[in-house]
């Protein structure tokens, strides 16, 4: 159907790129020692790359079964869009397929997860353990008269919705933890680590408005820093769209900050081997010690910018910050006096990509000679993303887990505004 579908755009003068997309997905939920929902999914996709006279549009099909009329419709998208995106269509051939080698046992998935029930025997506090399992398998598959483009990989994803009461307090922590195979010790050691934390965010108190060291925790870092993938892009810097305009080659976070693209690599949880429009990944350095050095691209902003295309075109994958020397525990010592954030609420709210504020409601630890002795909450981070990622003591080596896009070590800073509930007399 592919090749039908290639050969007759062509008699209508057409260059054609169909982007194929298959997941195959298994997810279990449970709660507490009930297993709530078992389910089987496969999906499938297709983008569809044509290009005319110099002028490229996509279309987003469900089926290939009925040519004629998708030739049509993209003849009329061509007809009445008015755009000057060059583009040009794959090139080369590429098979990288990872087979899973992990047999999972999804009876045994279930049983895992209902088991983590009696992690109450030991935390009395434990009210209700949400727990969610997925296992993901994707292929996608690019091709056009010339060029044939094959990719898969595989990863396994945990949730879990925490809750604590005690007497009338209640409180409540969530976790995403991705692996490439079935790490199921590394999930129940993320909840244990929750629960040890929540037993003193049970008696959290606010912080006095003031600047403060703090150890941000790899999972916030990660997401805050995925906020900001944006700035990266020559598209973005092009329109004045990006808080980097003008500062391609110049020095903008700590030196101890370096941002590196792995797409490929052994230690990546997805690997990506090339992006939607066929364009091969490469491991990258962004940012080499605080100075930014790599633009991304997809194929139309690299044409417009004279520049290569990054196989950026669908995102980032295993973006990461290069981990340092110390591991999260050393990290709580050098603090010394000061306050962990481990939670952040509005990200999306709180963040403005087009300025690099940051401003967050988030909760963790207060840490006193170098030992955590109570929660804090109800306090804002106030900052923006150039101090945050220039204000830095320490890099920490305790990558995180919670995305596959982008990632982080815990992050040791120094100075930076939190606001909190409790003012000076």
């Amino acid at each position: 159907m592919h090749n039908k579908l290639i050969n007759l755009a062509k008699k209508s003068n057409i260059d054609l790129e169909i982007n194929e997309s298959k997941t195959e997905s298994v997810d279990i939920g449970v709660l507490n020692k009930q297993e709530k929902h078992y389910q089987v999914t496969k999906v499938k996709s297709y983008l569809i790359k044509a290009i005319k006279d110099n002028k490229c549009v996509k279309l987003e099909v469900e089926s290939l079964k009925n040519p004629e009329k998708i030739i049509s419709n993209i003849k009329t998208i061509l007809d009445i869009q008015d755009n000057d995106n060059k583009n040009y269509l794959s090139k080369g051939n590429i098979s990288k397929l990872n087979k899973d080698k992990d047999v999972t046992n999804y009876n045994k998935v279930s049983k895992d997860l209902r088991n983590l029930y009696e992690l109450k025997d030991k935390y009395p506090n434990l009210a209700n353990l949400e727990l969610e399992y997925e296992y993901a398998n994707n292929s996608i598959t690019i091709k056009n008269a010339s060029s044939n483009l094959k990719s898969s990989d595989y990863y396994h994803v945990f949730a879990a919705g925490v809750s604590v009461n005690y007497k009338e307090k209640s409180k409540v922590s969530y976790i995403t933890y991705f692996a490439k195979n079935y790490d199921f010790n590394g999930f129940k050691e993320e909840i244990i680590t929750s629960l040890e934390g929540l037993k003193y965010k049970l008696n959290s108190t606010s912080l006095k408005t003031d600047r403060y060291n703090i150890i941000i925790k790899n999972n916030i870092v990660a997401d805050i820093l995925a906020a900001f993938v944006s700035m990266f892009y020559t598209k973005n810097i092009m329109q004045n769209e990006s808080i980097l305009v003008d500062k391609f080659n110049k020095k903008v976070f700590s030196d101890k900050i370096s941002i590196v693209e792995e797409p490929f690599s052994e230690s990546a949880i997805y690997r990506k081997y090339f992006d939607t429009e066929g364009t091969k990944t490469t491991t990258k350095k962004i940012i080499d010690n605080g100075v930014f050095i790599k633009k991304l691209n997809n194929i139309e902003y690299a044409i417009k910018s004279n520049e290569s295309e990054t196989g950026n075109a669908s995102g980032v994958f295993n973006m990461h910050i290069v981990s340092g020397n110390n591991t999260y525990d050393e990290l709580i010592k050098e603090l010394d006096n000061g306050i962990i954030i481990d939670e952040a609420m509005g990200l999306h709210s709180g963040i403005d990509v087009k300025s690099g504020n940051i401003s967050i409601p988030v909760s963790g630890y207060l840490v006193e000679n170098g030992v955590i002795t109570k929660g804090v909450d109800m306090i804002v981070l106030s900052t923006n993303i150039f101090e945050l990622l220039s204000n830095v003591i320490s890099v920490g080596n305790d990558m995180s887990h919670s995305r596959i896009d982008v990632l982080s070590p815990s992050l040791l800073l120094s100075n930076i505004a939190l606001a909190g509930g409790e003012q000076d007399e």
